[in-house]
């Protein structure tokens, strides 16, 4: 019995996981900034799912991705003019739509005190 209940659970979140393999594409806007497009692509990998995040100069991999029932976590780690900022990316999958809010961490280690903006992608492939 308790191998079938684990079976079932892997099962169900391999399942679920492959339910966000895709494109998804949002825009961001922070207070006082030009509106920023993103688009995130996930894919299935060896039993979990791997991805990479496209922004308006540059794609970088998704780091420490993780989907839990209907909730995905990961980072991004960027580099601007020798700065380099880790975003924590956490969010809510609600079938075709991704609710993801942002945290920012810089080199500096300075981090962002207020809630990240919220970013809402949708599926396009």
């Amino acid at each position: 019995m308790f191998r079938r209940l684990c079976l079932f659970a892997l099962l169900a979140s391999s399942l679920h996981a492959a339910g966000v393999a895709g494109i998804w594409t949002g825009q961001l806007t922070e207070p006082n900034r030009d509106p920023q497009d993103f688009s995130f692509r996930f894919a299935e990998a060896s039993g979990g799912v791997s991805g990479k995040m496209y922004g308006d100069n540059e794609s970088n991999p998704l780091k420490d991705l993780k989907i839990e029932g209907d909730r995905i976590t990961f980072t991004v780690t960027t580099e601007l003019n020798g700065q380099v900022n880790k975003f924590t990316f956490r969010g809510i999958i609600r079938g075709n739509e991704i609710e993801l809010t942002r945290e920012r961490e810089s080199s500096s280690k300075e981090k962002d005190e207020k809630p990240g903006p919220t970013l809402v992608l949708r599926r396009i492939a």
